[in-house]
């Protein structure tokens, strides 16, 4: 049987990339409200304080909101918005992979794994983003055979996406410059993970995760 690893590579092989441009093109359309234009600018606190959050919130400013508070490292406030969106759609793969990336960055490791596995169930557009995380957190809990081979399914393809499709300077993609740092450093890479950390920082300089991701 298929190893979940092997069938994650499969589907980023399958549609590597749709997932971020389908992340981007959706945040970008909510962008009406001003938490949202802020988050897409980094200003993560403005973007916290600017998001309605109240009963009957829509989803977008829930989502925003949350993310902001990721980046902020305000970990219970980003889980209790997130909490909020799955009660409300269990099937929101982004917010799965939101609520991976906290449990990840907060040493919870077995549920980030299940967080990301929902993601992917719901969203496989999102395979390519998903295996990125998947690889930062095994390398955060030490297992770098599972980080290398997870990584190796997307080193390339992400690559040139980080150089090219997005390129340097989108704060919403700070995290994957900043995790990509991470990975290639660990690998002996210093030019290509010195390269994607000074990326990633600059891409959102009010965001608190760079000490985080890049503590290894």
């Amino acid at each position: 049987m298929p190893t979940f690893e092997t069938l994650l590579v499969a589907l980023v092989a399958a549609g590597l990339g749709v997932g971020a441009l389908a992340l981007l093109a959706g945040l970008r359309a909510g962008s009406s409200s001003a938490a949202m234009i802020a988050l897409g600018s980094g200003r993560f606190a403005e973007a916290l304080a600017a998001a309605r959050t109240g009963v009957g919130t829509p989803r977008d400013e829930l989502y925003a909101a949350a993310v902001a508070a990721k980046h902020l490292l305000l970990w219970d406030r980003a889980g209790e918005l997130l909490d909020r969106i799955l009660r409300g759609d269990p099937g929101d793969g982004e917010a799965w992979l939101e609520r991976g990336l906290v449990a990840a960055y907060t040493g919870r490791g077995g549920e980030a794994e299940t967080a990301f596995a929902q993601a992917l169930a719901h969203r496989a557009d999102l395979a390519e983003s998903i295996t990125l995380h998947r690889a930062w957190l095994a390398l955060s809990r030490g297992d770098h055979p599972l980080s290398r081979r997870l990584f190796d399914g997307v080193e390339a393809p992400l690559e040139s996406k980080l150089r090219s499709d997005l390129g340097p300077g989108d704060p919403l993609f700070a995290e994957w410059f900043l995790q990509a740092a991470a990975l290639w450093r660990a690998a002996g890479d210093a030019a290509r993970g010195d390269w994607a950390a000074a990326a990633g920082r600059a891409a959102a300089p009010e965001s608190r995760l760079p000490d985080l991701i890049l503590a290894g």
